[in-house]
């Protein structure tokens, strides 16, 4: 898979969830005194524009048929990596992009209800989004201060800035790289501030990190 000029080829894609105090808040959801993280399947990953596909299994369901956006700062692996100390987190570091996490909320949430894994609501194909290239480390001095947006069909849903992480890329690699191996390629997602809400087929999605640039796909219903 290309991302702009580099081959990605990760083994995982990994998520923090609740990143962000206000998206806690708005979803009345604890906030998290770890990290806590989640893993994406490579099926769902897509990427130069392609389009998202909504489900035909959520949309002719009206107890499923709801779809969110979420936008977050991604990090990419640049070695193999396992029990990293948080002062030495960037040496594993190959650089940053945008990613989109989409949730099957309605589906999330009724597995949450009936205490399953929410695992399926987050692993339709094209349910994680990545681009438009990989920034490489030196080229961001401080991923913490970065404006992050989301925009549906023009009109912005989220809007933020990095530095209002609860959990920073150091502390997140501690924890995630204290339970498995991380592999180089591998996506680490940061977590979404708040504003995350439901697409729809039709709608143009667009987001953008500063000093790494934006992404823009539409939404089409699964044939």
């Amino acid at each position: 898979m290309k991302i702009g000029d580099t081959d990605l080829t990760p083994t995982k894609i990994i998520c923090i969830g609740r990143n962000y105090l206000e998206h806690a808040k708005e979803f009345d959801a604890p906030v998290p005194t770890e990290p806590v993280f989640f893993v994406k399947t490579i099926n769902s990953l897509i990427t130069n524009g392609k389009p998202i596909i909504y489900p035909r299994i959520l949309y002719e369901n009206d107890k499923f048929n709801r779809v969110d956006h979420e936008v977050e700062l991604a990090f990419i692996l640049s070695k193999k990596c396992k029990k990293i100390s948080p002062e030495n987190a960037f040496d594993y570091i190959q650089g940053y992009s945008i990613f989109l996490d989409i949730t099957a909320r309605k589906m999330q949430i009724y597995d949450r209800n009936k205490n399953l894994p929410w695992y399926r609501s987050k692993n339709f194909d094209t349910f994680s989004v990545i681009g438009p290239q990989i920034v490489l480390l030196n080229e961001i001095e401080d991923p913490h201060n970065l404006n992050i947006e989301l925009q549906i069909n023009e009109k912005v849903k989220q809007s933020s800035n990095t530095k209002h992480m609860i959990f920073k890329i150091p502390r997140i690699m501690e924890y995630i790289s204290s339970f498995l191996t991380l592999e180089r390629g591998d996506i680490v997602a940061t977590g979404t501030p708040s504003g995350v809400g439901p697409i729809q087929p039709g709608d143009i999605v667009e987001a953008s990190i500063e000093k790494i640039g934006n992404i823009r796909h539409e939404v089409i219903l699964e044939e």
